[in-house]
């Protein structure tokens, strides 16, 4: 009867011929299903409410149509917005009397919604949001 040898191996004999083989798969794989997207917006939902009468009299509304900005229906560039609001003087209110009404409607561009936001901030006056439900999104 023939004998079988065993071949041993050693500490020196270990076979890592294939290792760059799995590294180079495993790199062209993550390469492949990675994705890189920027992000352009945030959405989000705002809750309804109904205006009436009383509050928008009261209350101070900035809004920005189109372009343009307004401080209670009269037309202004953001200087002048600015100054309007800190004679205001919105930091010495307290409560609701220092909220400012922000609206947008058509098409604005970030900038100047949020430099209306910051003037807003500025001043001292909280914001508070509405949006226009329906057509212009």
């Amino acid at each position: 009867m023939a004998r079988r040898e065993r071949h041993r191996y050693g500490l020196d004999d270990i076979p890592v011929s294939s290792f760059s083989d799995i590294a180079f798969l495993l790199i062209i794989f993550f390469i492949l299903t990675t994705t890189l997207v920027a992000t352009r917006g945030l959405l989000t939902e705002f809750p309804a409410g109904e205006r009436s009468e009383k509050q928008e009299k009261k209350t101070t509304t900035v809004a920005l149509r189109d372009g343009k900005l307004m401080l209670n229906d009269a037309e202004l560039d953001l200087p002048k917005l600015r100054r309007e609001l800190a004679a205001l003087k919105l930091h010495t209110r307290s409560g609701d009397d220092r909220v400012v009404i922000l609206e947008s409607a058509g098409r604005v561009e970030y900038q100047d919604y949020f430099a209306a936001m910051a003037a807003i901030t500025q001043a001292g006056g909280t914001i508070c949001i509405i949006r226009e439900v329906g057509g212009g999104q």
